[in-house]
């Protein structure tokens, strides 16, 4: 029987064919995907990697190499600076790069020109440092429209549809930013093929979603779930 969360995402997914909120499957997997990343204005992007070691502290306690936790990282670009190495950090421990777009902003209100031109820079730019395909990007706010569906359209080797989540995400607001609140939630997001979201971006919240990280992939363990890239649930592998 399906969860009342499950059943919601599937009448979205009806709703709105123009994004990817979960894949259909009845394997025990999901996909795991940080926002916002990295940090502006740190030298070593030191709270990115607080999420990084969050999850290599939990892929120690894995024997199984196909067993470890991946994840997919959406970045903005405008939070890089010249010299930094955490996107080949992020990839060396066997991580995906997403496209989150120049600036954290909602871009479905950016007139069209001005979003094209953004996500074709943004683009550029993580290519350059990475010198790998990307397939993915999610817009900001998790909000579109049909004129920038048409520029994803064109963008050669992405998925032509935008990267949402099974989760509405609120490790973003005051309120609800406790560790233990966020993996509570997270957990009644967990089906298969859900797509989970958290957010780093700041030193306080990177911090916040590596606390809630220790649970959620403990809770994941124990419901033997593997979590994967975003591109590895896509493509079930």
């Amino acid at each position: 029987m399906q969860t009342p969360q499950r059943q919601l995402v599937a009448h979205l997914a009806r709703l709105f064919p123009e994004a990817v909120f979960y894949k259909e499957t009845s394997e025990k997997v999901v996909a795991l995907t940080i926002d916002d990343v990295p940090t502006p204005n740190e030298a070593t992007d030191e709270s990115t990697q607080l999420i990084l070691d969050a999850i290599a502290a939990h892929n120690q306690t894995i024997e199984s190499e196909r067993d470890r936790v991946q994840a997919t990282f959406f970045i903005i670009t405008d939070h890089l600076f010249d010299g930094t190495t955490i996107l080949d950090r992020i990839v060396e421990q066997g991580h995906e790069i997403g496209n989150h777009g120049i600036a954290d902003q909602t871009t479905a209100l950016l007139r069209p020109e001005i979003f094209a031109e953004q996500l074709n820079a943004a683009h550029r730019y993580i290519s350059a440092m990475l010198h790998q395909p990307l397939r993915w990007y999610r817009p900001g706010r998790g909000l579109y429209n049909k004129t920038m569906l048409h520029c994803l359209q064109q963008m050669p080797g992405y998925v032509p549809r935008f990267a949402l989540a099974s989760m509405l995400p609120v490790d973003t607001f005051k309120p609800t930013e406790d560790s233990q609140f966020t993996a509570w939630y997270v957990a009644q997001h967990i089906f298969p093929g859900s797509i989970l979201v958290l957010h780093g971006g700041t030193a306080e919240r990177s911090k916040h979603t590596a606390d809630a990280l220790t649970l959620i992939l403990d809770e994941l363990k124990q419901r033997k779930y593997r979590i994967v890239t975003l591109s590895k649930l896509w493509d079930g592998v």
